[in-house]
């Protein structure tokens, strides 16, 4: 019947020659997959014991550059330049986390590798010139200071918030009103990172903060950071102008700048004095619950016991419950928890309120 054997695939349908060439092709690829991914695996874990090796070896020349068995400049010349980029983000943790003397250590085996990072402050993208600051400003100290300046007109606001919080921590006081001129661009940014920043300028940058606090020409976002920094710095001549700026207020009850008079509010409690009481009572009226808060708190400091009538009032009727708790925590500070005790004893919606706040019976 068959004068011989006849090859299977010569037999086939052409769409069956087709499947079984697409099978062995994809079998084909397959192998060829696994074969690369498993190169690539071996390749990746061999860089990985080759970057830990790396460090340790970094960390072990860092730790006797520190310990003064080694000058920055030999363990510098042991970096290559083609492992610049590494070996400054491993510095990086080190520069955040000292200050003094083995700060300046740091920045001293950085320094022959920073006039390329420099170079990229004038990149095309954003977030190469942010980290550019970011190394300058903790490796490069004050011999980048002016670079650091010239970012604060950045297009880019990621810079700028960048460059106002290496160059604060420079600790320049004069540069305390350069740094308020750009905040108006940084109203995104967390205003206590703001703050933080600002406190690295010290006491001496206080008149700084002083002045834009009372120039009503400023915006409320400054103005409160201001407010804030003066508080933390802990300066009390800036409390009779915080009194002022309450007392001149057009309209206690409504307080038209919400944020301001709590960031005054907060200042005064922290640096002012029983004479500033009247200031302050005023915004115990406020349509504003916030600003009620941050008044009661501070008659809470600053008050005595004829306080005492108005906080229980808040406690008893204000219609926040947050309210109600700061007035009660002040008539606390005060020494005078007899409206609370009072309070506790009765069937009135606050007693458990009072009954959080006081220590409990003996």
């Amino acid at each position: 019947m068959f004068s011989g054997p006849v090859p299977f695939v010569s037999e086939a349908s052409p769409v069956l020659t087709v499947l079984i060439w697409a099978t062995l092709i994809l079998t084909a690829l397959s192998l060829v997959f696994a074969v690369v991914a498993l190169g690539l695996h071996l390749w990746s874990r061999r860089q990985a014991r080759t970057e830990r090796a790396r460090r340790t070896a970094w960390r072990e020349g860092l730790l006797d550059v520190l310990a003064g068995e080694r000058s920055p400049d030999a363990f510098a010349e042991s970096v290559s330049r083609a492992q610049r980029t590494a070996f400054l983000s491993f510095l990086v943790p080190y520069a955040t986390t000292v200050r003094g003397e083995a700060l300046r250590q740091i920045r001293a085996v950085a320094a022959p590798f920073l006039d390329a990072v420099a170079d990229t402050l004038t990149a095309r993208w954003p977030l190469v010139r942010a980290q550019a600051v970011q190394r300058l400003g903790l490796l490069g100290g004050d011999a980048y200071a002016d670079a650091l300046r010239e970012r604060l007109d950045d297009p880019s606001g990621r810079v700028v918030g960048m460059a106002l919080r290496r160059l604060a921590q420079l600790g320049h006081p004069e540069d305390a009103e350069r740094l308020l001129g750009v905040l108006d661009r940084l109203q995104n940014m967390d205003r206590r990172q703001v703050t933080s920043a600002l406190l690295e300028l010290g006491e001496d940058a206080a008149p700084t903060f002083r002045a834009a606090l009372a120039d009503d020409e400023r915006s409320t976002f400054v103005r409160v950071c201001a407010a804030e920094t003066l508080r933390w710095l802990g300066d009390s001549d800036a409390a009779a102008g915080a009194a002022r700026l309450l007392r001149d207020a057009p309209d206690a009850s409504s307080a038209p700048e919400p944020e301001l008079v709590a960031g005054l509010l907060r200042l005064i409690r922290r640096v002012g004095q029983s004479r500033h009481v009247d200031e302050v009572r005023p915004y115990l009226a406020s349509e504003v619950p916030f600003v009620r808060i941050h008044a009661a708190r501070a008659l809470g400091r600053l008050g005595d016991r004829a306080e005492e009538p108005l906080l229980a009032a808040l406690v008893r009727g204000d219609d926040s419950r947050w309210v109600a708790l700061s007035a009660a925590k002040s008539l606390l500070e005060l020494g005078r928890p007899g409206p609370l005790h009072r309070i506790r004893q009765s069937d009135h919606p606050r007693a458990a309120l009072a009954s959080d706040v006081l220590p409990a019976p003996a």
